[in-house]
């Protein structure tokens, strides 16, 4: 009797994969970020959404090239963060820093303002800041969507653009607040400014500030407004609120705003400390805060600001013109998104196309064009020969229904028709799957 071999355990060989990129390879630029393929579902989602609400709206979308002169921006409140080179030894070319310019620039251009009024623009593109502190969710490059309600004078403009706004992140299932204030007029705001610097210069004001808030009230006092320390937000408790400088024009029209929120059942908040870009936005200033599921409010990253800004479009060479409008974050939005973890609806009745030779690949883009024609979610893998790993990314994507043509059902003009979802698999002709896949899916001829 022959002895059993001894059963000798050999260690596992572990097979070591070299990374693709080398410590030498060169990385993306701080304060830009790359859209992964994951997130573009994201991406669409918002882009969508706020294409749809604009359009119902009846606003025209308008494509502005991201560089223009650097003379457009040279009364822009962020004229320090613009990137811009120079061309020869006069021109200067900027990339843009929000999109709002180009679109007036635009109006202008195109002489917009002899037709119908008021002219409703939208718009979504990236924009680019030179932050010198790149902090969460500040970006150098970055993405906005805007939409732009030109020569409309009345409150029926920011009532029209918050209920859009906020439509749009309802859609998106987000929940939000409008933060808003007014500024009244640029005569408004000087009295103001005047009066709050003089308030904060009191010794026992500024012995509590923090020292941050120290140096801007040498700079530039309105900042005090963003502090979030306690010290400071008790201080500015005390500071007085520039609606008290509104005058009677200025505070019936913001009166008429909010009436006009209310009856739109608007989740809003009167915020007498929400001032930005004074000398820029005049009466109405607007902000959209996220709302957790707590009901807490995060006033830290905004989505999106908008407001009045009825001398714009006079600072850059035209007739007065009364300007309404808003720009949102999109990565600010998709992150919110995500952070929530909202699923969206997946694509429905999806129909994964196959194939298994190069006759029936042929075959099948012709196939799979008259289909999409025809109006049906097709889906493919054209540049995958295996059909195994066909059939699997058939299975990512939830198709309901597979069709494969191989060399046996090119010749005789029939193909494979697999129902996965009622585990039905039979082949049919070519000439009979449409009518098989209307039926299928109750889709009108």
């Amino acid at each position: 009797m022959s002895r059993p071999k001894k059963f000798i355990k050999r260690p596992a060989v572990v097979k070591t994969i070299e990374p693709s990129r080398r410590k030498d390879a060169v990385s993306r630029i701080l304060g830009t970020k790359d859209i992964n393929f994951s997130d573009y579902k994201y991406w669409n989602s918002v882009i969508n959404k706020v294409s749809e609400a604009a359009n119902l709206y009846g606003f025209n979308r308008a494509e502005t090239p991201i560089v223009e002169s650097f003379s457009l921006f040279k009364k822009s409140p962020r004229l320090k963060d613009i990137y811009y080179y120079q061309i020869g030894k006069t021109d200067k070319v900027a990339l843009r820093p929000d999109l709002t310019h180009g679109l007036a620039r635009f109006y202008l251009e195109q002489d917009l303002g002899i037709t119908s009024q008021p002219v409703k623009i939208f718009t979504i593109g990236p924009v680019f800041r030179h932050e010198a502190r790149v902090q969460t969710g500040c970006y150098r490059q970055f993405n906005q969507f805007v939409l732009e309600l030109f020569d409309e004078p009345k409150p029926v403009g920011e009532a029209l653009l918050i209920d859009i706004i906020y439509s749009i992140f309802k859609e998106l299932q987000i929940n939000v607040q409008v933060q808003i204030n007014s500024v009244g007029s640029f005569e408004c705001q000087k009295e103001f400014l005047n009066k709050f610097a003089k308030f904060y210069k009191d010794r026992s004001k500024k012995i509590k500030l923090c020292p941050e808030c120290k140096k801007n009230l040498l700079k530039n006092p309105i900042l005090l407004l963003d502090c979030t320390e306690p010290s400071c937000v008790e201080v500015r408790k005390e500071a007085p609120p520039i609606t008290n400088f509104l005058s009677d024009d200025s505070n019936n029209y913001f009166t008429r705003v909010l009436e006009y929120l209310d009856e739109l059942n608007i989740n809003y908040n009167f915020n007498p400390y929400l001032i930005k870009g004074l000398n820029y936005y005049a009466e109405t200033i607007f902000e959209i805060w996220p709302v957790n599921d707590q009901g807490e409010l995060d006033g830290k990253l905004s989505l999106g600001r908008g407001g009045r800004y009825n001398h714009f479009v006079e600072q850059l060479g035209g007739r007065p013109t009364p300007l309404v409008g808003f720009a949102g974050g999109l990565e600010r939005t998709v992150a919110k998104i995500k952070e929530k973890n909202l699923i969206f609806k997946k694509e429905e009745n999806i129909i994964f196309l196959a194939q298994v030779s190069d006759q029936a690949r042929i075959r099948g883009m012709a196939l799979f064009g008259e289909l999409y024609k025809l109006g049906f979610c097709v889906r493919q893998a054209f540049s995958v020969d295996n059909l195994r790993e066909q059939l699997e990314e058939a299975k990512r994507l939830n198709a309901k229904i597979i069709l494969i043509l191989g060399k046996k059902e090119i010749s005789s003009e029939t193909i494979l028709y697999r129902d996965v979802e009622l585990g039905v698999q039979e082949v049919i002709t070519q000439k009979d799957l449409k009518e098989r896949l209307q039926k299928r899916f109750n889709q009108k001829k």
